[in-house]
């Protein structure tokens, strides 16, 4: 009992670390795009939704379902273009090609090598190339893209050490532009490039009160226009077994260490360098029947000039089987200082001109949920979560003669209600379900600008005799407030229609290593809007061969 006792001070402790003030995170930089004027092939990142499925659970699982947690420092994820491949529900035993056409002019060209099953090493290199050619002239809201992506993994009594590298290209255009402004016209072109690299190692070992760690050190090298942002990271997950003492069961020691360096250039304007420490100590135990963990989350910034800025947050998750191997209740205290990058936010939203770096602080998310498993055929997820947000992104319109966008920052407290359901008719059909719906408090916004309050996905996948594979996906949102003006006295307010996106397809494997596939987005042709005055593409589809080898 005494050490429930001295575990108890230790999280009161944490509390009382998390009470203090929180300090100013702002460190803005407000930067209007300039463009040289020529027209690019372009890419239209998010206009049309690549849904985020529910994974139904395959027959015949045995694990246990854990929650999801919910991200609340970006409230709505990123709506990217559709994907007009589809992604097989079978796995491609070693390499193959893949190639297509579409509608709006759409080629479609793939291909995966790699090597064949192997104990100590794997490889591969992957090539991806999409392009639109829909002569919409009014809206220039066609895309190219390239991604070429290449690893190396090797494995040994030791451990796993791994490489990969990848670089994508994303061309696109402003197409939101005002008609009466052909100056905005000539300069409509964007490209985004992307390069990424990771080396990593993770230790084994078949002794169990042996230290272990995952380490893994990454870069980026994010440009769009003349933004240039580098990222250096490295981080390091160690962890080890506890002997069992008194009530406390499976004890499991563990600090994850993380070192975060960031540099933004843009144009002629000075280096915004910025470095993030973290230190998030966890040990996981079990008492009784409870599964307990409890730490902290700890961000130390240094902006350059400033003096260190420590950010400390308690963490401790509980679950409790309600009802042995069919439903478990958990509940906890979360929350953690977030870095804002140009990354992020082009990913967000594309159309963006104005780059904000303001940093996210949650300071604190309370959370409760329960998940719940029937049989080998149905799982269920559903969570609430509150959470006080600092300086939380939002999105506005500026006046512009793209139409653009910038972002504002403010005070929120957000309530968020999660469900989830998957269901498997054994493997014949496979249908699931997602929905979150919001309610938002911002301190000095009267709306949660481009923040819908209800999304929802749901996902259908069929089998028919290991041949023909239908697909079928749905998503909506709701209706959205938009503002469009930089004063906070003087400002226009528009609400973005509720909106609904149908997609499906069909893949048809007449041959063991030969395939035809058909996907078409968008089918009720709808040009709604998920980024204010950009309307997505209409109906569009795309269909081709996969060869397996």
């Amino acid at each position: 009992m005494r050490y429930l006792i001295l575990i108890s001070g230790f999280m009161f402790c944490g509390m009382s670390l998390f009470a203090q003030a929180r300090k100013d995170t702002t460190n803005s930089v407000k930067i209007i795009q300039t463009y040289k004027p020529t027209l690019i092939e372009a890419r239209k990142i998010e206009t049309l939704p690549v849904i985020e499925k529910p994974k139904p659970a395959a027959p015949n699982y045995t694990y246990n379902i854990e929650p999801k947690k919910v991200k609340t420092d970006k409230t709505v994820s990123n709506i990217p273009a559709a994907d007009l491949y589809k992604t097989e529900e079978f796995n491609y035993p070693s390499s193959f090609v893949k190639v297509g056409y579409g509608n709006m002019k759409t080629p479609l060209a793939e291909f995966y090598l790699n090597n064949k099953r192997d104990n100590k090493y794997s490889y591969g290199l992957q090539y991806r190339f999409l392009q639109t050619n829909s002569e919409l002239n009014k809206t220039f809201a066609d895309f190219t893209t390239h991604h070429v992506k290449g690893y190396l993994a090797s494995y040994s009594t030791t451990g796993e050490f791994g490489l990969e590298a990848s670089y994508k290209q994303n061309k696109f255009n402003y197409y939101g532009y005002k008609d009466t402004s052909k100056i905005a016209e000539k300069n409509l072109g964007r490209t985004i490039s992307n390069f990424e690299a990771k080396a990593y190692f993770n230790s084994v070992s078949d002794k169990s009160n042996k230290i272990k760690h995952r380490t893994a050190f990454n870069f980026y090298n994010y440009q769009i226009g003349k933004a240039i942002e580098n990222d250096y990271a490295i981080s390091s997950k160690i962890y080890g077994n506890v002997s069992d003492f008194n009530d406390l069961e499976n004890g499991i020691l563990s600090a994850t260490i993380g070192f975060d360096y960031t540099t933004f250039q843009h144009l002629n304007q000075k280096s915004l360098n910025r470095i993030f420490l973290t230190f998030d100590p966890r040990f996981d135990f079990k008492y009784d029947v409870l599964n307990v963990s409890a730490g902290l989350n700890t961000t130390v910034y240094f902006n350059g000039s400033d003096t260190a800025q420590p950010f400390i947050n308690p963490f401790i998750k509980v679950t409790y089987p309600l009802i042995e191997n069919i439903a478990t209740v958990y509940g906890g205290v979360d929350g953690r200082y977030k870095k804002q990058s140009l990354k992020s936010i082009i990913q967000t939203n594309q159309f963006t001109s104005n780059y904000n770096l303001t940093n996210i602080y949650e300071n604190i998310k309370l959370f409760a949920g329960i998940t719940a498993k029937v049989g080998s055929s149905a799982d269920a997820v559903f969570e609430i979560n509150y959470s006080d947000v600092t300086n939380m992104p939002l999105f506005i319109s500026t006046q512009d003669s793209f139409n653009s966008f910038t972002i504002i920052n403010d005070q929120a407290n957000i309530l968020k209600f999660t469900a989830a359901f998957n269901y498997s008719f054994s493997e014949i059909a496979r249908i699931g379900f997602t929905g979150n719906f919001y309610n938002y408090n911002f301190k000095t916004q009267p709306q949660p600008w481009q923040l819908p309050t209800i999304e929802a996905k749901v996902n259908m996948n069929f089998n028919i005799k290991n041949k023909v594979y239908p697909h079928f996906d749905l998503m909506a949102m709701s209706l959205q407030k938009q503002r469009t003006g930089l004063s906070e006295t003087n400002y226009s307010t528009n609400t973005i229609n509720a909106f609904y996106d149908i997609s499906a397809g069909i893949d048809f494997r007449f041959r063991p290593k030969l395939s035809l596939f058909v996907q078409a987005n968008n089918i009720m042709a709808t040009r709604y809007q998920r980024w204010y005055n950009y309307p997505v593409l209409g109906f569009n589809a795309i269909g081709g061969l996969t060869f397996i080898f």
